[in-house]
């Protein structure tokens, strides 16, 4: 998955743009729920921001080399796990 650089520029700063909605309304989620469900909103938090981490570290390398395959592997996982926490800090909350 190698692209052009004004590509590559173009997908971070597309990227970093999507992150502001979803911090904001991560926010709005955890301070919603941190009274009633502390423990899942905490992992929630931790997961989201590792998710974040691992991407501009892998767009980081990308520059370099291709990211592995092992790294898109996590970045898929985290990002499905923190999207299934979310939802179920949602559902536990509205129950």
């Amino acid at each position: 998955m190698i692209l052009q650089p004004e590509k590559d520029k173009n997908l971070v700063l597309t990227t970093r743009i999507i992150y502001l909605p979803l911090f904001v309304s991560g926010l709005l989620l955890a301070l919603k729920t941190a009274h009633s469900q502390p423990i899942l909103t905490i992992l929630k938090i931790a997961v989201a921001l590792a998710f974040v981490a691992l991407l501009e570290i892998s767009f980081a390398h990308k520059i370099k080399k291709t990211p592995t395959k092992i790294v898109l592997a996590i970045l898929a996982i985290l990002f499905f796990l923190a999207a299934l926490l979310g939802i179920m800090l949602i559902t536990n909350e509205n129950s």
